[in-house]
Order: structure tokens, then C-alpha cells, then sequence
């Protein structure tokens, strides 16, 4: 992982030249036709800390569940009406978390081919102290319980209108900009159709706004 380390500090210092962190063997891509367990296993064979998987019969349609294990620790990922990759990637990441953690790369986005990379969280964090975390984040995206990669949907137009005012921020970031926004679209429908109350309309309205601003200042965007 080194090794790795010093390919991605190349690529952070001059982001336009990618051909080394593609050519060398530092990215995981992930094709959203992947079945479940191979992506499991090609994380894995990043990490030298190996995460078994063992099959649960469930009855559900899309077939066995999947439970992550490594040594005295497991984790049945919850799927829900489908087996999916953004699933899979994101409690993998929670399961190997705080040693590890998996990062989306943003350049690779645009694709049904996506590519990831898995470090340890230390490593991260001297990335983070020596080029700054909205650099960073721009670049090689976090990966949270709430993110979309594979399922990723977005309005065209504002998505344009909001790449024009942040030229260099990445499709992702912009993108998970808007599924916020697109929270904060929902709830009030839902309050104009009367499907919510007053009292709860106000303090999801409060949590939205708080991380719509949280998310603005850390990427210092333009809205």
C-alpha cells in the first residue's frame, strides 16, 4: 500500500496526468454487472486482512444474502427488494472501517465501469494532511451509507448550471449536492400534500438546511 500511496500523492500533485494511477494497478474497477462476491474479493485481495463470505438462504427473490466475516467479526449486508452494487460497496466499507476505507475516484465517473480504491485510514489522513480535505474529497470521494455511485440519478440541467458556477469541483461532488437538494424538493411536496405534519416538516427541514450549508462550506461551492 505504499507503493500505492506514492502513485496517488503523483496524482494528486498534477491531476491532469492519470495514465500512471491507471496503469498501475492502484484502482478496483467495479462493472455494475459484477456478481457480489467477486467485488468483495477484489477489495479484499488489496487488504492483507482477507474478508470471508458466506451465503444466507433468505427466500428472497434475488437470492442468498451475503455475511461479511473476519475473525470474530460479521455483518449480513441489508439488501432490500434487490441484491445491488452501491449495497454491497457501502457496508463493505462500513465492515472494514476504521483500519480501512474504501474511496470512490472521481474521474472514472460517467461510466457503467466504476473505480474505487481501499487504503488505510491512516494513509488517508496524511493524503488529507498533505494536500487539504476538499482536494482530497474532490478526487477520491468518501463513501457513506446514504451515497449513490452505480444507482446515481440527477437533474441534467441544474447539475449544468451548478458545473458553470464550480468548474473544478468533480461530477460527484456536485451530484451529491444535489441529492441533497433533492431531499430538501421531496419533503416539501410531502408537506404540500399534507403527508407530514408541521412539527416534523420543520425538523427535517432544519437537518436538510444544516446539511446542505455543512456540505457548501466544506467544498466551498457556489450555488
Amino acid at each position: 500500500m505504499e507503493n500505492m500511496l506514492d502513485v496517488l500523492k503523483r496524482f494528486l500533485q498534477n491531476p491532469k496526468e492519470n495514465e500512471e494511477i491507471i496503469d498501475a494497478d492502484t484502482l478496483i474497477w467495479v462493472d455494475w454487472r459484477e456478481y457480489d462476491e467477486d467485488i468483495i474479493s477484489y477489495f479484499s485481495e488489496k487488504m492483507k486482512d482477507k474478508i470471508e463470505v458466506e451465503f444466507i438462504s433468505n427466500n428472497q427473490p434475488y437470492g442468498d444474502d451475503i455475511c461479511l466475516k473476519y475473525k470474530d467479526k460479521s455483518l449480513i449486508i441489508p439488501y432490500k427488494e434487490k441484491m445491488d452494487r452501491d449495497t454491497t460497496i457501502k457496508y463493505l466499507n462500513e465492515f472494514i472501517k476504521p483500519k480501512y476505507e474504501i474511496r470512490l475516484w472521481s474521474e472514472s465517473l460517467g461510466d457503467d465501469t466504476l473505480a474505487f480504491i481501499v487504503l488505510k485510514q491512516n494513509l488517508w489522513e496524511e493524503l488529507e494532511k498533505e494536500f487539504g480535505k476538499r482536494i482530497l474529497n474532490n478526487y477520491f470521494c468518501q463513501i457513506t451509507l446514504s451515497s449513490k455511485m452505480f444507482d446515481l440519478q440527477y437533474d441534467v440541467v441544474e447539475y449544468a448550471r451548478l458545473k458553470k458556477l464550480n468548474p473544478d469541483v468533480s461530477f460527484f461532488i456536485l451530484v451529491s449536492y444535489l441529492e441533497i437538494d433533492k431531499k430538501e424538493k421531496n419533503l416539501i411536496d410531502k408537506k404540500n400534500k399534507g403527508e407530514i405534519d408541521l412539527k416534523n416538516y420543520l425538523q427535517q427541514r432544519k437537518e436538510i438546511k444544516a446539511q446542505k450549508d455543512t456540505f457548501i462550506c466544506e467544498y466551498n461551492l457556489n450555488i
